[in-house]
């Protein structure tokens, strides 16, 4: 095993956003939760279809949908505490809970009768959505790639 005995350049770049290849036929929407598929390319997060992993929020709307895997990108942030739609009653006492998403837009903190149990973040308050929805705010900072 060897040690540096330099300065070694790590070419370090801030992981608040990172760009990802999206799938072939794959559309998403700015604010979608999104995962990685089996090939490694960015999906909307679907509980029903894919046990994708989480790896965070979609900065911007990418149409990908007659072009290859691969042929676009989509900016990712992977840090903060952002409002999705409660798919269940949102409760004070739901604080602290996991959420997980039942749709690429949608969350909620019991697996119960989810195919895939994917993991987005932690519910940290109760909010009303953008689009007048209750909603939770999750903070998804321990639970991306």
């Amino acid at each position: 095993m060897s040690f540096l005995n330099k300065p070694y350049e790590t070419y370090e770049r801030p992981g608040l956003v990172v760009s990802y290849k999206v799938a072939a036929s794959t559309q998403m929407n700015k604010g979608a939760l999104l995962g990685l598929d089996a090939s490694g390319y960015a999906i909307p997060v679907d509980q029903a279809t894919y046990n994708s992993k989480f790896i965070g929020i979609a900065a911007e709307s990418v149409d990908n949908s007659v072009g290859a895997a691969g042929a676009k990108s989509v900016n990712v942030t992977k840090s903060g505490s952002f409002v999705f739609k409660a798919g269940e009653s949102a409760a004070q006492a739901n604080l602290g809970m996991t959420a997980l998403a039942t749709s690429d837009w949608e969350v909620v903190t019991s697996a119960s009768g989810l195919t895939n149990s994917i993991a987005v973040g932690t519910v940290v308050g109760l909010e009303t959505t953008s689009t007048g929805a209750a909603g939770y705010r999750i903070r998804i900072d321990s639970k991306t790639l």
